[in-house]
């Protein structure tokens, strides 16, 4: 490994290992500092030193005299050898092995793909929350002798109202919401004594809220409340609370964010 590599093996290792380590949330980083553990690790066995022969039993004395002599002789065979050694090292490939080679092309190509699903990852959208978590603060109780408004059209039978909540009378039904006669689930909220004086024939008034569903998604209603309202309403939910109304298909639950 050149001295750029081994610098970044320092850096993950400090990150791994380190007082600070982060580097468990990064799979690309842990990637790296594995594979390049393996590389370090495969060159240490490749420069590790021959184990020495074993000493040859009952000690021969040593030669003197011409011995002496070849001994020098020796001694000049060995530095040379020892400078061939010294090139052979300088000139010897960073990778030395099939299965070095194998290793680090594995390695490298994992970290290519946990690179590539990283960047996917920080493509994708931004999770939006589908509720705010308020909490139910009541059901609304069906009305079947209640007449339902015009604003529904032509009655299916699936119509409904529900008894006065508070100043607030709901109906909820089925609607059709575009040219192609489809229908959709819908909720409707008015002052209950504008439905009384009108004999549910209209939705004019103070207080008309309505909202539409569309397939799987229900239909709902809300607002915050202000002046204008009714006052038994107003006096359940101040001014300023969020409300909102929700029918699944059966009933007409009521939601806010003061309990």
């Amino acid at each position: 490994m050149d001295d750029d590599v081994r610098q970044e093996l320092r850096r993950l290792r400090a990150r791994a290992y380190g007082p600070d380590a982060d580097i468990s949330g990064d799979p690309v980083a842990a990637a790296r500092l594995a594979a390049l553990e393996e590389l370090e690790r495969q060159e240490r066995l490749a420069t590790a030193p021959l184990a020495a022969p074993p000493p040859r039993a009952g000690g021969e004395p040593a030669a003197s005299g011409a011995d002496d002599d070849g001994a020098e002789d020796d001694g000049a065979e060995d530095d040379g050898a020892d400078d061939d050694d010294d090139d052979l090292r300088e000139h010897r490939p960073l990778v030395r092995s099939r299965r070095t080679l194998w290793v680090w092309a594995i390695s490298l190509a994992a970290v290519t793909a946990l690179a590539s699903a990283a960047t996917a990852l920080t493509l994708t959208f931004v999770p939006v929350p589908t509720s705010v978590g308020a909490p139910q603060v009541g059901t609304l109780e069906p009305d079947p002798d209640a007449e339902t408004p015009a604003v529904f059209g032509q009655r299916t039978g699936a119509e409904r109202a529900f008894k006065d909540f508070y100043g607030v009378t709901a109906f909820a039904g089925y609607a059709q919401v575009d040219a192609t006669e489809n229908r959709s689930p819908c909720v409707y909220l008015l002052e209950t004594r504008e439905v009384s004086e009108q004999e549910a024939r209209g939705v004019s008034g103070n207080f008309v809220y309505g909202g539409c569903g569309a397939g799987i998604f229900p239909a709902t209603v809300e607002f915050v409340v202000a002046e204008g309202m009714p006052d038994a309403f107003v006096e359940r939910f101040p001014i300023g609370t969020s409300v909102q109304f929700v029918f699944d298909g059966e009933n007409v639950g009521v939601f806010a964010d003061r309990g």
